[in-house]
């Protein structure tokens, strides 16, 4: 499966730099979506084999250079377009794919078919049903909340100090890498969470951020300047710490024969709200600016302090 995902894409990255019209590169898209949906439940299902005393530590480790990758994405599309062409955005990362491909061809575990069919057995006998259902369920809720707040805060944040970082003012290139900054600055921070659910109980840790993620969001909407560049900081650090200890919390308690199906139920849906983050900012934006935007996230960071509070005591 990572092997289809590393050449797939690769093949759909030189498709769009190949297509003529939107309709062909509409499509192109739309392949190139559906190869990379295998990452998530296929990788982070295989990087939760292990020690579950690293656990934490290992998926914030890989989500750090997942968000990396966001961030680092628009500067490197736009400085690749800008020196040789916008085809160049797509088929250079299309050749990294493929070259990745071939390394992990190259270095791949090899897992014998009749391991993976005692594991899964083993792993049937052992595992008990009440503790998971009752973990994913909670997951699956808090889910919908990260994504939309997850894909709201970063969608908002360049046009957010835009509005209302009065020392920038229009200088667009500065709020780029202002965004950029604050971005890589967010995401190391889920290496600190990451080292700390493996020491300690999540579940404090877990309310503990969100309630202060809501705080946070407050802040925000009262703040300019440079309090408003610290209180950004914190909420998107606040948002990125939330990652890994949903993934973290699954990988411990799911049977590992559904690990790969449920991290790819939870990220459909997790995936499907960020999405309306998209068109909600975008309403909300055009009566108020960010302020009832920010308001409903910090109600919903609120409601997930709430609903986390249902996790089981251990």
């Amino acid at each position: 499966m990572m092997s289809i995902f590393f050449f797939g894409s690769g093949i759909s990255c030189f498709l769009i730099a190949l297509s003529q019209n939107y309709t062909q590169i509409a499509l192109a898209l739309f392949l190139l979506g559906i190869f990379a949906s295998i990452y998530h439940p296929v990788g982070i299902a295989m990087l939760a084999d292990g020690k579950l005393e690293t656990i934490g530590r290992r998926l914030a480790f890989n989500g750090v250079w997942g968000n990396l990758g966001v961030a680092f994405s628009t500067i490197v599309a736009a400085g690749l377009a800008n020196l040789l062409g916008w085809q160049a955005a797509f088929y250079i990362p299309g050749l990294i794919s493929f070259a990745i491909g071939v390394i992990w061809l190259m270095f791949k575990p090899k897992h014998v078919q009749s391991d993976l069919i005692e594991n899964t057995a083993r792993n049937k006998s052992t595992k008990g049903d009440i503790d998971w259902l009752t973990i994913f369920k909670i997951i699956a809720f808090s889910s919908i909340i990260i994504g939309f707040m997850f894909n709201a805060a970063i969608v908002s944040l360049p046009k957010l100090l835009d509005d209302r970082l009065n020392t920038i003012g229009d200088n667009v290139s500065s709020i780029g890498f202002l965004a950029f900054g604050i971005y890589i600055f967010a995401a190391c921070a889920q290496l600190t969470v990451g080292h700390l659910i493996d020491r300690f109980k999540v579940k404090p840790i877990f309310i503990t951020i969100s309630i202060l993620l809501s705080c946070s969001l407050v802040l925000v909407i009262f703040t300019t300047d440079i309090f408003l560049i610290i209180s950004i900081g914190c909420m998107m650090a606040l948002v990125y710490s939330t990652l890994p200890i949903s993934d973290t919390l699954l990988a411990r308690h799911i049977p590992s024969h559904l690990r790969s199906r449920i991290f790819a139920f939870i990220y459909l849906i997790s995936f499907s709200a960020s999405a309306l983050a998209v068109p909600t900012i975008s309403i909300l934006h055009s009566r108020d600016g960010f302020t009832t935007l920010f308001i409903t996230l910090s109600v919903l960071a609120f409601l997930l302090a709430l609903i986390i509070t249902k996790l089981p005591a251990k």
